[in-house]
């Protein structure tokens, strides 16, 4: 299993990292209000890199894809940007 928004990391390194620190975000009641703003705001980060780095149009039109719903529920599988 991967993580529950975007399976940038595994399950076991969101567990690594909620046992750092103790608390596991994706528990809290508002997450859902705390993933709908952060998953836009990756997308836009992509697109940011994507200008610069044509390698990564791919990339940035798969997360405006998913915010679409046109990739299913989540986890959507995006690539970190380097």
């Amino acid at each position: 299993m991967r993580s529950p928004t975007t399976g940038a990391v595994t399950s076991a390194e969101h567990r690594r990292f909620c046992d750092a620190h103790g608390f596991d975000v994706t528990e809290w009641p508002g997450y859902g209000t705390l993933a709908g703003i952060r998953e836009p705001r990756t997308v836009s980060c992509a697109v940011r890199h994507a200008a610069g780095n044509p390698d990564w149009a791919g990339q940035a039109r798969h997360r405006v894809d998913c915010l679409r719903g046109r990739h299913g529920p989540r986890p959507w599988m995006w690539r970190g940007i380097p």
